[in-house]
């Protein structure tokens, strides 16, 4: 068990991280969750950007998304077993597409009538990109840096939770997602009350102000919102778990990734 414990800490850890994450949306794209109607809302404000440009061509939303899928699923292998160099280009690739649907999301919650201040739909990508950026940091200094997983999880909270309070980004899968397990008439002001649990977990985890707390009620929120997922469908389920994983990463490593103390700013309880 410690052995276990001792290597799921290090740098592989981020990769099951990756895997996870990747292996759901993959499989959401070839259809099997739900969430592929968002997916395609994305090709759609993808074609309209091409066309607004002038390019002469769009792209097949449901070809495009089952390649993507089944790209996204030969990832979920590649990040795990791939080294050196390797792996740089291909975390390099995924952080660069992470970035790109972000900027989807972004422009689609404007173009549907929002504002252009949807700054929730690009830190809702940021868990992903910083995992990814802490693992190719380590392949390339062999140094790991623990703070950026927490900032990973910081964003994952902040963008759910502003998202869930009803600006900066979409909202609608929290309210399916709740329709779970709260009764319609309740579900919005169920969905807003988390987005303020939420943004307030998001800002101790980034500031670092009782991590202890923040941490430990981030992790037990994150569970029941995994298990609700996989009554959803499994493909969320398994996009989810690596939210999660986060969380479980972060605290095998909490002392690096909260220097300050894990009660700060009590120092009568920093002792180690």
């Amino acid at each position: 068990m410690h052995q276990w414990w001792h290597a799921w800490r290090q740098p592989y850890g981020l990769r099951i991280i990756l895997a996870l994450t990747f292996l759901g949306h993959g499989l959401v794209n070839l259809g099997l969750s739900p969430m592929f109607a968002f997916h395609t809302q994305l090709v759609g404000w993808a074609n309209q950007i091409l066309s607004t440009i002038g390019m002469p061509f769009h792209l097949p939303i449901p070809q495009f998304l089952t390649g993507l899928g089944w790209a996204e699923v030969l990832v979920t292998l590649l990040v795990l077993v791939l080294q050196g160099d390797a792996l740089l280009a291909l975390l390099a690739i995924l952080m660069g597409y992470l970035l790109t649907v972000g900027l989807l999301a972004w422009y689609g919650y404007g173009a549907s009538g929002y504002h252009w201040l949807g700054v929730a739909e690009i830190l809702r990508r940021m868990p992903w990109f910083l995992t990814a950026l802490t693992l190719a940091l380590w392949v390339r200094t062999q140094q790991l840096r623990p703070q950026l997983v927490r900032y990973a999880l910081a964003s994952a909270f902040l963008a759910h939770g502003l998202s869930s309070l009803g600006f900066l980004g979409f909202r609608k899968g929290h309210i399916d997602l709740a329709l779970n397990l709260i009764p319609e008439e309740y579900v919005l002001d169920f969905v807003w009350a988390t987005g303020i649990s939420d943004t307030i977990i998001g800002t101790l985890l980034l500031t670092g102000i009782l991590p202890a707390l923040a941490l430990t009620l981030g992790t037990l929120w994150i569970t029941a919102v995994v298990a609700v997922s996989f009554l959803s469908s499994i493909p969320e389920g398994i996009f989810r778990l690596g939210f999660l994983m986060i969380a479980l990463w972060t605290f095998a490593n909490r002392q690096k990734a909260f220097p300050r103390g894990w009660w700060y700013p009590f120092p009568v309880h920093n002792k180690k």
